[in-house]
């Protein structure tokens, strides 16, 4: 593991770069998206199970989470989504990087700031845990008032746009992201055939203290990821 810091709009932010055991020349990465009020460690292991599959993986927490310490109710969804292009960026110019086999993991309202980015940078795939939405309405400007609405239009637009590999993973009990929710993001995949839905029975929306669920979690993304690999 390499830490480093990440600059973002004069920030900056923690971000840690995890390697593989066997480098090629070009290796294919993984960007994580955390959740809002979350940060990255809550990745730590599923980054060492994608690393066996030969994955460079890139974890960082955006600002106002992690050990940064600027206000939330002073950022909007702008700085947030601009971390993440600022996380993308830094890994896709790494010289033992394929930049044209960039993945994104986002959870929560990390997986909306991913859908958005696929819209700006090229992704390969996508996974989006728990896929949060929110209203359209002040998206640059401070968010006060952190809405959600299951019809915002924004990320199903990019997502419909998408035309890479799509894995949605669902909370069977998840008391924050309805099911509706879930169900408009899965018709905004254009392409049905590179859609791929797994429903976590008996999960919440939050899974990090339940170590059964994370463990599950893990599997998941080992099993969707070394399918579409082969």
């Amino acid at each position: 593991m390499k830490t480093i810091e990440l600059a973002s709009e004069g920030i900056k932010l923690k971000a840690n770069l995890f390697y593989p055991e066997k480098l090629q020349e070009k290796n294919p990465a993984i960007l994580f998206v955390h959740g809002w009020t979350s940060n990255q460690t809550r990745d730590i292991q599923n980054v060492k199970a994608l690393g066996e599959l030969g994955y460079i993986c890139f974890t960082f927490d955006m600002r106002g989470h992690g050990e940064d310490k600027t206000d939330l109710k002073s950022l909007s969804r702008t700085n947030f989504l601009n971390d993440a292009l600022a996380a993308y960026d830094y890994l896709a110019k790494l010289p033992d990087v394929d930049p044209e086999n960039i993945s994104v993991i986002g959870s929560s309202f990390g997986s909306y700031t991913s859908v958005i980015l696929t819209g700006k940078r090229a992704v390969k795939n996508l996974v989006l845990r728990v896929p949060a939405n929110y209203n359209d309405e002040d998206f640059e400007f401070p968010w006060t008032n952190k809405r959600f609405d299951e019809n915002g239009s924004i990320a199903h637009k990019a997502l419909h746009n998408f035309k890479g590999n799509v894995l949605i993973i669902e909370s069977e009990k998840d008391e924050k992201v309805g099911q509706q929710t879930i169900e408009n993001y899965k018709k905004a995949v254009k392409d049905q055939s590179l859609l791929s839905h797994v429903v976590m029975r008996g999960a919440l929306h939050s899974i990090k203290q339940d170590p059964v669920k994370v463990k599950e979690y893990t599997n998941i993304l080992v099993d969707w990821f070394g399918k579409i690999t082969q």
